[in-house]
């Protein structure tokens, strides 16, 4: 039978424990177990806890000894919690092999969807939609140095930071979350917010990404300016989002998905399952107004671009952790607070 499988070609690889993956299983190359795993755990609900310090070894032969670390691998390789389904039902063997890849049970589209305009979820997004960011006046004595331009991106995320602590409160449900919930997912998804972001103002700018409205970091200039990891782990979301296709209406709801699917530990489980519930059934309308004819197929390949969100999080963050200690850039304290919350 192994033998097969070489004849066949080159395996894919469950990216949790790196035995043969199965396919894509809540939006992740991944084999049957940790796909079972996976389930079985947000289906119950489950905490674990680590025995040791948090950074078990994850592989085939040890998977089984820390549910913990392998469960924070899953969330860590980009499984979405929402492609379970919460109510146990499945069908047939084939049937539900078929259902587990998608990323998100999307409901049978009804005969009467809600328009646009009735979408309250999307309409209230659209509204809260920060302002692009302006640099304005920099010192002039700084040149097009390293320090200049990393010093612009650390306003700029600063800034940016403050903006979306005020989007998030507006996002309708969020403040009905406890205060600790609320400062969980913002801390944990701060990184994905700010590049979904980013990635939107730059589609279809040739390679620029667009951190405001007069400053762009194209290719060269983040190669000089020391910033190429942040530039091109960027890049890769713009990337995937154009492959997509992103309306503006979809972009708002997205999100806000993206601050609800944390992956975080939270007091409060029925809430946040609330509140995504209700962003998901509002980018499900969207959809069904925007491209009726494949809405299922649609809405799926925009849950399939959050994996992407989730990978680039890390590379950003250790990108300024690196900025951080060499000392040269300032960095304001809500910034820091925020990047160092991660890793504590």
């Amino acid at each position: 039978e192994n033998g097969k499988e070489e004849n066949d070609g080159p395996k894919r690889l469950c990216l949790v424990c790196g035995d043969t993956a199965s396919g894509f299983h809540y939006g992740v190359a991944s084999c049957e177990a940790c796909k079972a795993f996976f389930k079985r755990t947000i289906q119950g609900n489950i905490e674990y806890t680590c025995p040791a310090s948090n950074d078990c070894e994850i592989n085939k032969r040890r998977r089984k000894a820390c549910q913990a670390c392998r469960f924070q691998k899953c969330l860590r390789m980009g499984m979405l919690k929402e492609g379970v389904r919460l109510d146990r039902v499945r069908g047939g063997r084939q049937k539900y092999r078929r259902s587990s890849e998608m990323p998100y049970p999307v409901q049978n589209v009804p005969v009467k969807r809600p328009t646009l305009e009735e979408n309250k979820m999307m309409i209230a997004l659209s509204q809260c939609e920060p302002e692009v960011p302006i640099v304005g006046v920099t010192d002039p004595l700084l040149s097009d140095s390293e320090p200049r331009i990393v010093n612009i991106l650390s306003d700029l995320y600063d800034r940016e930071i403050i903006s979306t602590i005020g989007w998030a409160k507006q996002v309708p449900g969020f403040t009905d979350l406890t205060l600790n919930d609320q400062m969980r997912l913002l801390q944990s998804t701060w990184t994905e917010i700010l590049t979904l972001s980013l990635a939107f103002r730059s589609l279809h700018t040739g390679g620029k990404l667009v951190f405001a409205s007069d400053f762009s970091l194209d290719e060269k200039l983040a190669k000089d300016s020391g910033a190429y990891e942040l530039y091109q782990s960027c890049m890769q979301v713009v990337e995937r989002l154009e492959r997509v296709g992103l309306f503006k209406e979809e972009y708002c709801v997205l999100k806000a998905l993206v601050l609800a699917n944390a992956d975080t530990r939270i007091e409060d489980f029925s809430s946040i399952k609330k509140l995504r519930d209700n962003i998901m059934s509002s980018l499900s309308d969207c959809v069904a107004v925007l491209r009726p004819a494949n809405v299922t197929a649609h809405v799926n390949s925009l849950l399939l671009c959050l994996p992407s969100l989730r990978q680039s999080d890390l590379t950003i963050k250790r990108f300024w952790l690196g900025v951080r200690r060499e000392g040269k850039v300032v960095m304001n304290k809500l910034f820091v607070e925020m990047l160092e919350a991660h890793f504590r």
